[in-house]
C-alpha cells in the first residue's frame, strides 16, 4: 500500500515535468498555438512606414522690444499688440490701465480675453461685476500677431 502511493506521487511528478519540458519546447520552437479568442489577434512589434518624415518647423521668437517699456519681449505669444503700433508686454499692459483709472477699494483690473480688459467689481458676498469694458487689442490686430509668429517659423 505504502509502495502504491510513492508510485502514484513519482508518476504526478513526473507528468508535471514534462509538461513543463513542452512549454519551454513549444516557446522556443515558436510553435505554440495561440488561445482561440474571438477578439482580433494585435501583432507585436513597430510599424515602419515607407513615406519620408517630414523636419518639425522650429519657433524662433522674434526679438521685438515692449512699446511701454523698451525691454525684449521673451515669448511673443503672450504679448499684446499695442494701439498705436508694436508689441507690450501683458504685465506692462495692465499696470499701464491700472494708473490711467482710479479704481476703488473693491475693483481691480482683469482680462477678460480676445485683448479685452474690464474693471470688475466685487460685493461682500462673492459677486462681481464689470463696470467697464477696455478693449486695448482689435480682433485684426490679434490675428495680425498670429501671421507675423506663423511667419517667424524657420
Amino acid at each position: 500500500m505504502e509502495k502504491e502511493k510513492r508510485e502514484k506521487r513519482q508518476r504526478k511528478r513526473s507528468d508535471k515535468r514534462s509538461r513543463q519540458k513542452r512549454k519551454t519546447q513549444q516557446n522556443q520552437n515558436g510553435t505554440q498555438k495561440a488561445p482561440s479568442s474571438l477578439l482580433p489577434q494585435i501583432k507585436v512589434g513597430t510599424h515602419r512606414s515607407s513615406l519620408p518624415t517630414e523636419e518639425a518647423k522650429k519657433v524662433v521668437e522674434p526679438q521685438d522690444l515692449c512699446v511701454l517699456c523698451q525691454q525684449p519681449i521673451g515669448v511673443i505669444a503672450s504679448a499684446l499688440t499695442a494701439p498705436k503700433g508694436g508689441y507690450a508686454h501683458f504685465d506692462c499692459v495692465l499696470q499701464s490701465l491700472q494708473g490711467e483709472r482710479r479704481l476703488g477699494e473693491t475693483e481691480k483690473i482683469s482680462y477678460i480675453g480676445r485683448g479685452t480688459f474690464a474693471v470688475v467689481r466685487t460685493e461682500a458676498d462673492g459677486s462681481f461685476t464689470f463696470v467697464e469694458r477696455i478693449a486695448w487689442e482689435s480682433p485684426q490686430a490679434f490675428d495680425a500677431m498670429k501671421k507675423y509668429v506663423e511667419a517667424n517659423k524657420a
